[in-house]
């Protein structure tokens, strides 16, 4: 287990230089290509080195042009670059914490990264002392559980190096007699990972979204009764469009299911937000887990970076409260990405919120506002008449912190409102809700308009 005595000793003024190391072991590497490993085990006796140097690297890699060793050694320089970067931010955090804001709380570090509040002044039964001393325990609580994760982090980047550093001595070993022989597997330099392991440095990454088709397009042949079905089904339909105008969003998605089409629709998930209670608060927690894993990177040096993080399913207690978005999302997949900056200690996360969705009907299942069943309208893509398809939506907020205090769950402070789609918007203040009676258009990019 890595504890607080250890981060302390790997302050940068005992840690060896990887770059100075390798150069002077320079002329033992090129020189002894059969026993390389013994030249890297020297630089690598105390691999915590807080940087490498790429041009050393350069140096012996131009000596040892046309072989597989010099891609070898780039990689050892990198693993050191890269690991003994991590772990000197991660320690800087550490200590930050330990040397700095506990000891200002008036709060005791133990070596394990235990946080412990001083005891409140006050007699048994003094209220006041009582709300003081759950308000400073609940300060040592969010510092031991920053510091603990930063401790886990400095371990896992510990055996991460030494792992990747070992893969590149064994390379090299493996490459003693033939050195213009099959490149030999290294171990790859994992992004940074958040705490909960569902956040990363890097581009967005579109998740996978899963076809659950319980009833197969065009699977089956239709008859009359059918025929009276689909009257029924677009009489209903019509209806919604003209006289339940607070169901816009249902009913657009509905009547793209009848283009028969496929073809993927965009729903307004701002409007969604703002009208759905759950899926206001699934979206504002999905905002602070960004946030949370933002700041984590923030801490650990990071200042101008993207992330991507996992999907997660919106459902159960967050699954929408409104009959409209019941029908027209549901239970759907959500994930974010974010553009993060650091400025001085103050941190901004332009973080998008992604909703993904696949409209279609689950065989057994009905609709909890009317209670149909999904068979009913299953059987027209049973029959090819109507055909499922994926749907999506966003949310883009900025939100703004200081280093080390994200926003708590469920409050999204300092925000701003994305772009508001005018063809699609309800009333503000509820009436109508929809341009007093006038069906608004759908998207114009995302399937067939609404009638008016």
């Amino acid at each position: 287990m890595t504890t607080i005595s250890h981060v302390r000793g790997c302050l940068p003024s005992t840690m060896v230089d990887f770059g100075k190391a390798l150069d002077t072991g320079t002329t033992e590497f090129t020189k002894q290509v059969g026993n390389m490993s013994t030249a890297v085990d020297k630089t690598t006796a105390n691999w915590k080195g807080a940087a490498s140097s790429a041009a050393t690297a350069g140096k012996i890699s131009q000596r040892l042009t046309g072989t597989r060793i010099d891609e070898i050694v780039t990689a050892v320089a990198d693993y050191y670059k890269t690991y003994g970067g991590r772990l000197d931010a991660t320690r800087t955090a550490v200590l930050k914490i330990v040397d700095q804001s506990a000891p200002a709380a008036g709060m005791k570090v133990a070596d394990d990264g235990t946080v412990t509040a001083p005891k409140y002044p006050g007699v048994p039964g003094d209220i006041i002392a009582q709300l003081m001393q759950n308000k400073l325990d609940g300060q040592a609580s969010w510092l031991q559980t920053q510091l603990q994760e930063l401790l886990e982090e400095f371990g896992e980047g510990e055996d991460q190096a030494a792992t990747s550093i070992k893969s590149g001595v064994t390379a090299l070993a493996t490459l003693k007699d033939t050195p213009t022989g099959p490149m030999p597997d290294l171990a790859p330099i994992p992004p940074p990972v958040s705490p909960d392991g569902k956040y990363r440095i890097g581009d967005p990454k579109e998740p996978f979204l899963k076809h659950d088709d319980t009833f197969i397009y065009n699977s089956k042949d239709g008859n009359f009764s059918d025929w009276l079905a689909k009257q029924k089904w677009q009489a209903k339909l019509l209806g919604g469009e003209y006289v339940k105008s607070d169901f816009d969003d249902a009913t657009a998605l509905y009547r793209h299911y009848w283009d028969n089409n496929g073809k993927k629709m965009e729903f307004d998930y701002d409007e969604a937000y703002r009208e759905d209670k759950n899926i206001r608060n699934s979206v504002d927690s999905e905002v602070n887990r960004a946030a949370m894993a933002a700041d984590y990177f923030a801490r650990t040096g990071n200042t101008n970076f993207k992330i991507t993080g996992d999907p997660n399913t919106v459902a159960g207690k967050n699954y929408p409260a409104t009959e409209n978005w019941q029908k027209a999302i549901g239970g759907h997949q959500q994930w974010s990405h974010a553009n993060v900056r650091v400025e001085g200690n103050r941190v901004t996360m332009d973080v998008t919120v992604e909703a993904q969705d696949y409209y279609d009907f689950d065989k057994g299942k009905s609709d909890i506002g009317t209670g149909a069943k999904d068979n009913e309208n299953g059987r027209f893509t049973e029959i090819g008449w109507a055909k499922p398809f994926e749907t999506h939506g966003t949310i883009t907020r900025t939100v703004s912190w200081d280093v080390g205090q994200p926003p708590s769950s469920g409050v999204v402070a300092e925000t701003s409102n994305p772009d508001r789609n005018p063809g699609r918007e309800d009333r503000s203040d509820g009436r109508g809700d929809g341009d007093d009676g006038r069906m608004p258009d759908n998207d114009r990019n995302t399937g067939g308009a609404r009638p008016k």
